[in-house]
């Protein structure tokens, strides 16, 4: 893909962009990133976007939308739909307007895709899960005939048409510079790039979606122009959307011989978009997935199928962990290539390194079932506990579609996950297992025969003889349990592996066996291509880090060290959220469970984890955050931490049936919410300028603001907030806030299974501006009055909060910052090793000084205004310069004239600044 440079596209994109950007690295025993210039960069920015977890087209299905757009009635020979097979939908699900087949995609010379030979046949060949669809929206429009073909398959006349799409997430390129320069204007450099697995390949094994892998590129390049630096995040929840979260295709189900259309019938997965109608969602209950049968599973075979799941081979004997690997695999090489080929007419690369700066090894990856060593019990690890928790027996017996009783539910408190009871769950007594023919009953989570090998037929899936039988529970297969006398067989099984001896087999590893390799695997890849890349390495939730220090430094030859790869040029990127605020919602101020130190032992219960007092409270995140820095330390060596996710619902503390997802929902149709529709108005960059004599409006108090459709935030938020965004402060360290999703709404979050946690919500439109007046920004000195708002924060959340000063990009090293958002006062240490002063002195007196010599300073004018005008700036030595209208204040060292005072630095090499607004 070879392009000219694009050019700004709009009149401020000049005023938001700093200097060229260069590639960002990471040197031994140094916590912070380097640019060209030696400087030591912060990384502060985004998750983009929650919304990238479901398509866009043809029409969006967040995780409330019930019906056709998220699991379509199958079809089988005949056009015949099979009954039954929608039993987790509900009865508006049965409509059938269009369907469509997804095949492979080959290019000829010129650049033209065309269905290969093989997915041809396999598309002509194929009956079964044909999946129908609502027609496409206005921008997706097509006019093609569908036919029957005498096998019963509903086809459609062009044959590479895919039924989903996720071009446009995280935003239309339309759309894009009003986000982009938003998210600039809060301070933001660093974007963690949210794509998933289905994005790239959901129309089969192979078949990448080349007009998305176009579209991110597009994106990327936007991205560019407002300098920001990018991490790609290949995204997952719980396996996938289909069991419960996000991620993988709908097609690796079916190599599992699992069926999504039964999972909610069977328990084996808890999915927002299969409730009944007015069912309640239990607040989080999608992390529990994790150990129910589908994600369990699916993980367990993805990183053990060799060892747990032999007979699970296709065709050459490939396992089906090696089968689901090279896949995922394959679509990441997919998206590496495309961003490597994007190249201007001189062959330079456009993105790789100014853009792209690397690639996270994946998200919040689980162990499925594997080291569990007790099947018949709740396994103390599976400690998110909400609504049903059946044991993994229980979830094997439901899968199997039988009546499992004393399932235990629970319910989120205060104090943590409480039991409050438990009940009797049966698969066939679904509402519509009645519509099963006798010799489909019961309901099962595995494909009917009939079934797979329709699908096997349309995907081309070759399975070896010895593969487990369809409609027959694969674990049992294996001699996990019993499906007669409905007991486990080898309780270990997922702890050791199948007995074959009378020698005990060892305990699976699975972080250093299967886990690690498989992030080797994915550096290896992207480095193939991008060798400068940097690894984003991201542990499984509440895993400390692996030893690999310790491991290296045992070995003399250090080609010998199978992990060194892991250790070069990576930054560690955990994830840490204030969970018990995050589960319930809810923030007393006294009160706090230390689940980091119960992972980790200090505290042998969940109640003991029991934090008291407002202090302690107050400063319990940051005192994680450092302890989760120290650790990394010791076991990775020293090296910058990333918090690849943090923040908190913006619906915390308000009352129950004002949270998202609480609303009542009516029809599939009504919860549309108007997606499809474009911007009727002018995008708000365009329509007012950054310069004080542009035009301007105006909101006043938080009541009014309320009153105009604005979000506004409860007590309890703002103080649980503030407790997290100063522990990161605190601890100097590296984040991505999750999230800013586009399309958050106030009755539907993110849209994705209750959450709201988007820094941005789209506000209500506003009266056109009169041209005479004039954009001043400030911030809100009382309850009643009057404040301008920038018209870039309209839609933010919590803006004041979240939009912090900090240093971008230091000469030397930050040694700590304080941010007094009350009391408007910023302040600012740092340190050198004294030969970066005389360099940058050097510099400023031949009159070389540029951007790269100096310390870049994010002062935002939502807390400063108006700059020096309204505000004072003291520095320890050197002098300074305030670009107010890019926020940026510049400051240049004096040559080892360090002054001691002003609560910390002095001496050679130590130096502070201080801003402070003016009363």
């Amino acid at each position: 893909m070879t392009q000219s440079e694009p050019p700004p596209s709009s009149s401020h994109t000049p005023a938001l962009t700093t200097t060229p950007s260069t590639r960002l690295r990471v040197e031994p025993e140094d916590i912070f990133l380097r640019d060209a210039s030696n400087r030591a960069w912060l990384l502060r920015g985004v998750n983009l976007s929650g919304s990238c977890k479901f398509p866009r087209y043809p029409v969006p299905v967040p995780s409330h939308k019930r019906g056709v757009p998220f699991l379509q009635p199958r079809k089988m020979a005949h056009g015949q739909q099979v009954k039954g097979l929608t039993s987790s939908l509900p009865p508006t699900a049965a409509a059938v307007t269009k369907a469509v087949i997804p095949t492979a995609l080959n290019a000829d010379s010129n650049g033209v895709h065309h269905a290969s030979d093989a997915e041809h046949d396999r598309n002509e060949g194929a009956h079964g899960d044909i999946r129908s669809m609502e027609e496409p929206g206005p921008e997706r429009e097509t006019s093609e005939a569908t036919t029957t073909t005498d096998t019963g398959v509903v086809d459609s006349d062009k044959d590479n048409e895919v039924s989903i799409s996720f071009v446009g997430r995280p935003f239309e390129l339309h759309e894009a510079d009003e986000h982009l320069a938003r998210l600039r204007h809060w301070g933001f450099r660093m974007i963690r790039w949210v794509v998933t697995w289905e994005a790239v390949e959901h129309a089969g094994p192979g078949v990448y979606d080349q007009e998305f892998l176009d579209y991110t590129v597009k994106a990327l390049l936007k991205a560019k122009e407002y300098g920001f630096k990018v991490m790609i995040d290949f995204h997952q929840d719980v396996w996938s959307r289909f069991s419960g979260g996000s991620g993988a295709p709908l097609w690796t189900f079916y190599v599992a011989g699992l069926d999504p259309y039964h999972f909610a019938a069977t328990g084996a997965a808890a999915v927002h978009n299969t409730l009944q109608e007015n069912e309640p969602l239990l607040r989080m209950v999608w992390l529990t997935n994790y150990y129910k049968l589908a994600c369990a599973t699916m993980f367990t075979l993805f990183y053990a199928g060799r060892i747990l799941a032999p007979n699970c081979t296709f065709e050459n004997g490939v396992n089906i962990q090696d089968y689901l690997q090279e896949h995922f695999l394959g679509a990441i090489r997919a998206l590496v290539d495309r961003i490597h080929d994007c190249r201007d007419e001189e062959g330079r690369n456009l993105l790789e390194d100014d853009v792209v700066i690397g690639y996270d090894s994946w998200n919040e990856p689980s162990n499925g079932w594997i080291g569990l060593e007790r099947l018949d019990v709740l396994p103390e690890q599976h400690d998110m506990r909400q609504g049903d928790m059946p044991t993994p027996l229980q979830s094997l017996m439901l899968g199997e579609g039988m009546k499992v009783q004393n399932v235990a539910t629970f319910q989120l408190e205060l104090v943590g996950p409480v039991k409050t009871g438990s009940r009797t769950i049966q698969p066939s007594g679904h509402p519509d297992a009645d519509l099963l023919p006798h010799d489909q009953k019961p309901i099962k989570a595995w494909l009917h025969p009939t079934v797979r090998s329709a699908i096997d037929r349309k995907y081309g899936f070759k399975r070896d003889e010895c593969f487990p039988r369809a409609g027959e529970c694969l674990w049992a297969q294996h001699g996990v349990w019993s499906i007669r006398d409905r007991k486990v067989l080898q309780q270990d099984y997922f702890a050791r592996g199948p007995l074959t001896s009378d020698e005990q087999p060892l305990l699976i590893q699975w972080v250093p066996d299967h886990w690690l390799p498989f992030a080797k695997r994915v550096i290896e890849l992207v480095r193939s291509v991008h060798p400068t890349a940097i690894l984003f390495l991201e542990p499984p939730v509440y895993v400390p880090a692996p030893a690999l220090v310790s491991e290296v430094k045992a070995i003399k030859t250090p080609d010998e060290a199978p992990n060194q790869v892991l250790l070069d040029n990576m930054v560690y990127t955990p994830h840490h959220y204030d969970d018990l605020v995050l589960l319930t919602k809810k923030y007393l101020g006294w009160v706090n469970i230390d689940l980091l130190g119960l992972s980790r032992g200090r505290h042998k219960s969940l109640y003991g984890s029991i934090i008291f007092g407002k202090k302690a409270t107050e400063s319990l995140f940051g005192s994680q955050i450092g302890e989760i820095q120290k650790e990394c330390y010791g076991r990775l060596g020293k090296r910058p931490v990333l918090i690849g996710e943090t923040g908190l619902h913006f619906d915390v503390g308000l009352n129950k049936s004002q949270q998202a997802g609480n609303i009542h929902t009516t029809s599939a149709s009504d919860n549309n919410n108007n997606s499809n529709e474009k911007h009727k108005k002018q995008s708000i960059w365009k329509t007012f300028r950054l310069t004080s004599s542009k035009p301007t409006m105006t909101v006043t108090t938080s009541a009014t603001a309320a009153g105009r459709g604005l979000p506004v935030q409860s007590n309890q938020f703002v103080k649980a907030f503030d407790n997290i965004l100063q522990g990161l402060d605190r601890t100097l360290a590296h984040y991505t806030l999750w999230n800013y999703t586009i399309e958050n709404t106030k009755q539907f979050g993110d849209g994705w299974n209750g959450e709201d946690l988007s820094l941005y919500s789209a506000p209500a439109p506003l009266p056109s501006p009169s041209p005479s007046t004039s954009i001043v920004t400030t911030t809100k000195t009382s309850s009643t009055a009057e404040e301008t708002v920038h018209p870039l924060d309209r839609g933010g959340r919590a803006v004041e909060q979240f939009c912090r000063p900090y240093p971008v990009a230091t000469v030397g090293q930050p040694t700590r910052i304080m941010f007094d958002r009350h009391f408007g006062t910023f302040k600012l240490w740092t340190k050198t090793d004294g030969s970066q002063e005389q360099e940058q002195q050097q510099q400023h007196e031949e009159e070389e000084m540029g951007e790269g010599g100096r310390s870049e300073i994010y002062i935002p004018q939502l807390h400063f205004p108006d700059g020096p005008t309204k505000c004072r700036v003291e520095v320890s030595d050197g002098s300074w310069e305030w670009d107010t209208e890019r926020q940026l204040l510049f400051w240049t060292y004096g040559s080892n004239t360090a002054q001691s005072g002003n609560g910390g630095g002095g001496g050679v090499g130590e130096h502070w600044l201080q801003v402070t607004r003016k009363l």
